[in-house]
């Protein structure tokens, strides 16, 4: 158990940059998941890079019970 807690409070400076890199990017949109999506695709499009958008995978059933709500998508 020590060990593991050890390994958890590990820190890697290239992923702390990386996840302050996001940080930044992500108030810059105002936390807006969509604004942000919208801002890689552009940036894909301008470094020439594929970009790749998939339909929405439609709701088949809705199952409710007392504790959980369960999704069943079309594939």
């Amino acid at each position: 158990r020590g060990i593991i807690r050890r390994i958890l409070m590990w820190n890697d400076p290239i992923v702390e940059e990386i996840r302050m890199n996001s940080a930044k990017l992500a108030a810059q949109f105002n936390y807006d998941v969509r604004a942000l999506g919208q801002y890689y695709q552009e940036q894909q499009k301008l470094e020439n890079r594929r970009v790749v958008s998939r339909k929405p995978r439609l709701i088949k059933d809705l199952q409710t019970t007392n504790r959980t709500t369960q999704i069943v998508l079309n594939e």
